[in-house]
């Protein structure tokens, strides 16, 4: 299963998130991102991913922050999402607002 729920701008990701339904993933978020207010982000069910998924959400994060939007994960990366992010080198500068955006100033 990909996408457990949407709920008045929270999207819920839950199972596999990889290349295989990346485009499922991207109708979801774009649909969440079309309504008004700030989208809120759980991926606290999300058993593997690999880059396309985070590729995805860093480049709804850059677009919401260009166009004024709030985009935030429900809680910090961890798991399988942290892993990924740690192989991938997105979490090299812990200052920038991407290693915020996904760590929430949680230790990596």
């Amino acid at each position: 299963m990909l996408l457990a729920g949407v709920e008045h701008n929270l999207i819920t990701f839950v199972g596999d998130l990889t290349v295989s339904n990346i485009v499922q993933a991207h109708e979801e978020l774009g649909a969440a991102l079309r309504q008004d207010g700030p989208v809120v982000v759980d991926i606290d069910g999300v058993a593997e991913i690999d880059l396309t998924f985070v590729q995805l959400l860093e480049s709804a994060r850059r677009k919401a922050a260009e166009t004024g939007r709030d985009l935030t994960l429900r809680h910090p990366a961890d798991g399988a999402v942290l892993e990924v992010l740690r192989r991938g080198g997105f979490l090299d500068n812990e200052n920038s607002q991407r290693a915020q955006f996904w760590l929430q100033g949680a230790a990596q």
